[in-house]
């Protein structure tokens, strides 16, 4: 059964966090960790990387969407290629994007750089959920 107001169904169109301790408390503006007016763009304060954090809140909400029963829940972002992982947590703007893939650029300063994704944490997540829900 669809969770529905006037016979229409429900979709979450995008949802999901920053890979960040504290980044669910910040809500949708998790991104604005990013001190953009520094080249490179640098993250303000002293980020913790928490990629269980992201996991677990994207897992947390397809929990609640499901008892809801919502049609359909899409978790933001796949990709993010304009905020690249960084070995240096003050330049890691990855941490502040919401996608379930990491993005690696060849060269992190360079915006024509190759790039490639990894998966992390939360993208396992729905599949999680998914296989779970079937059984």
């Amino acid at each position: 059964m669809w969770c529905q107001r006037w016979g229409k169904p429900v979709a979450i169109t995008e949802f999901g966090t920053c890979a960040y301790v504290g980044a669910p408390k910040a809500g949708g503006m998790g991104w604005e960790v990013v001190d953009c007016t520094k080249q490179p763009n640098e993250s303000k304060g002293n980020l913790v990387r928490s990629e269980r954090t992201r996991s677990a809140h994207v897992a947390d909400l397809l929990d609640v969407f499901e008892s809801l029963g919502l049609y359909a829940a899409v978790a933001f972002e796949f990709v993010t290629p304009d905020a690249p992982h960084r070995p240096e947590p003050r330049l890691d703007l990855d941490m502040a994007g919401c996608s379930i893939v990491k993005t690696i650029k060849d060269g992190p300063d360079d915006l024509a750089s190759a790039w490639r994704w990894e998966p992390r944490q939360a993208f396992h997540a729905p599949a999680r959920h998914y296989r779970r829900a079937r059984h």
